[in-house]
């Protein structure tokens, strides 16, 4: 049994419909689509979701078996895929993953699109499903963060600044899971190279900037705080001491791509 149908088996037991099981927690629409497999959801999420009902996690996922896939892996592999821009890897990836959420599956071929140079192809992916265009902001979860990562090069530098903007403004000096914080941390830094590489100055790269030089001090983020320096340093001319940041990136210890 997958996430969704468990979902919907307890909320019947409840005798709840939809509305009355996710009200003041998480969007409707999204919570539908994990009903029917077609979305999956954090922990973090799950666990909002089944306390105000009593419902243990134990409870809820006794069912299981082994049918739910491990989707932080699959994640991760087709986030090295994608960097390493390895198009066989991702038909791999989507011809022997078991996904639960059958939106992962189309953001493969969305990806390998983007990579072979088909940008209208990528974009009409986008287009057939908007719950891929997360540039809005208007509902954020764990799996959006990730999906936004990839698709950034297929937006305009103002769609991209409204992104930072939201960013900013939800997670400024807010205590917030590291996980998540990570995901923002690559779009933060991702659109920091955009702009870069566009040659683009904008006060959006300073709250940028900012937000990764106020993530914890840990190993986890170490790269992401050393990458905010760089880019500090970009932007006030300091060459020398981007070319001491830039050999220390490249040290095998970090293994920063």
């Amino acid at each position: 049994m997958l996430l969704g149908e468990r979902l919907k088996e307890i909320r019947n037991s409840l005798g709840l419909n939809q509305t009355q099981m996710i009200e003041g927690i998480i969007n409707r629409s999204f919570y539908s689509r994990v009903e029917k497999g077609e979305n999956s959801m954090s922990t973090q999420e799950l666990m909002r979701l089944l306390y105000p009902p009593g419902v243990s996690m134990i409870e809820c996922r006794q069912r299981f078996g082994n049918t739910e896939p491990q989707i932080e892996v699959y994640q991760e592999a087709i986030l090295r895929a994608y960097l390493d821009r390895d198009v066989d890897a991702l038909e791999q990836i989507y011809h022997k993953g078991n996904f639960a959420d059958t939106r992962i599956k189309n953001f493969i071929i969305l990806l390998a699109s983007e990579l072979e140079g088909r940008i209208d192809e990528a974009k009409e992916i986008i287009k057939n499903d908007p719950s891929y265009n997360c540039l809005q902001g208007s509902y954020w979860n764990e799996e959006n963060l990730w999906f936004t990562f990839f698709i950034m090069d297929l937006y305009n530098l103002d769609q991209l600044q409204n992104l930072i903007d939201i960013l900013f403004n939800r997670y400024h000096a807010k205590d917030i899971d590291e996980h998540t914080m990570q995901l923002a941390s690559r779009i933060l830094v991702r659109y920091l190279d955009i702009c870069f590489k566009q040659d683009q100055r904008n006060d959006e790269m300073n709250k940028a900037i900012e937000l990764l030089k106020l993530l914890p001090n840990k190993v986890e983020f170490g790269v992401y705080k050393i990458l905010a320096t760089y880019y500090e340093q970009l932007l006030d001319g300091n060459y020398e001491n981007v070319q001491l940041i830039v050999d220390l990136l490249k040290s095998k210890d970090l293994d920063y791509r």
